[in-house]
């Protein structure tokens, strides 16, 4: 089996609740949704549209010659895109081979936005998962990007969040909406600022806080941003 894979770097975590933590990141080629609107584009579309398929056993000893000791000293192992969840069973092959060969099995985070089924092979083998659902602010219909019965799924494991992106006062009244008809529990959201650069980071992060004061929610920054500005692959 084979994961077909955009880039891979050693990192730190810059969003959600594991925000800070040494992370190694894996993005995998391909989306089924492309944002994009005035507010609001995907920003890591031209990465994650390129990619080669990697042999799974290959890509482990890859993997495990970089970034091993990382692994042993707690680092987070990230499955990011595009969307991840198109290659659910490449991803439990590997997380299966890496734990059995190398004696090691890394907290596993999954980004996913949250239209994919998850396997029950998947949730096991899973530590986190970072639900990202893309609300109007993206430029597509809501009946494409919240889909009921994968956000349910999610919301019903243990350890997972759901990180609206916030362009501007009004997406709140949008996510309460999403948040209400879902059933998702409060405790589980996270509110973070859009923004591709420091500027415009640093422009809607004070109003972002205030929303999640308001309504009890978790903030994320996104630290990557603020640290390397619009550098990818890091």
């Amino acid at each position: 089996m084979e994961l077909r894979v955009s880039e891979y770097f050693y990192s730190i975590q810059g969003e959600g609740i594991t925000m800070g933590v040494p992370s190694v990141f894996i993005r995998l080629q391909g989306c089924n949704l492309l944002c994009s609107s005035k507010d609001w584009e995907c920003d890591t579309i031209e990465v994650w549209k390129k990619g080669e398929p990697i042999e799974v056993k290959d890509f482990a000893y890859h993997i495990h010659k970089l970034y091993g000791k990382h692994f042993r000293a707690g680092a987070h192992l990230v499955f990011t895109g595009g969307e991840p969840m198109i290659q659910q069973d490449a991803i439990v092959e590997f997380i299966d081979y890496y734990s059995s060969k190398y004696e090691c099995h890394p907290f596993v985070e999954i980004e996913t936005n949250g239209t994919k089924v998850l396997s029950k092979d998947l949730l096991e083998v899973v530590d986190l998962i970072n639900c990202s659902p893309k609300t109007s602010n993206a430029g597509m219909e809501l009946e494409r990007t919240i889909i009921p019965e994968v956000l349910k799924q999610i919301d019903k494991f243990p350890n997972s969040i759901f990180k609206f992106v916030i362009n501007e006062m009004e997406d709140i009244d949008e996510v309460n909406q999403i948040i209400k008809d879902n059933e998702l529990w409060e405790r589980k959201i996270v509110l973070m600022p859009a923004g591709d650069c420091r500027e415009q980071l640093t422009e809607n992060l004070e109003m972002v806080a205030e929303l999640c004061k308001e309504n009890h929610y978790l903030l994320s920054t996104r630290l990557q941003i603020s640290i390397w500005n619009k550098t990818v692959g890091v």
